[in-house]
């Protein structure tokens, strides 16, 4: 048997609201996102004897990053590093950057 769903209005009534607003979430906190960043990843790097990168990245640039930001990308790479392939802060941003361009999330 299906669970009963209660609709917006349903919540919206049972928690008092006298209004209701939609709300627009930023892709990268979608729920997933970094699992399925992580996920590629660890399919995709591959090792040639260096350090392991993903082969269809051929174009290098150097990037600027706030204190706060790197340090929580080195945060997620160390976690995302146990137990197997290592994933370095500048691999989890970049494979970010390809997911919001494939999802048209650019500049307008």
């Amino acid at each position: 048997m299906p669970k009963p769903r209660m609709t917006r209005a349903a919540v919206g009534r049972a928690l008092g609201a006298q209004r209701r607003e939609g709300l627009t979430i930023p892709f990268y906190y979608a729920p997933g996102l970094f699992k399925k960043v992580r996920e590629h990843l660890k399919e995709r790097l591959a090792s040639g004897g260096g350090r392991p990168g993903v082969a269809d990245w051929r174009v290098v640039r150097k990037t600027r990053y706030s204190e706060k930001t790197w340090k929580a990308l080195q945060r997620l790479a160390v976690d995302w590093s146990k137990g197997g392939t290592t994933i370095s802060p500048a691999q989890i941003a970049a494979r970010i950057v390809e997911e919001a361009v494939s999802r048209g999330h650019t500049a307008a």
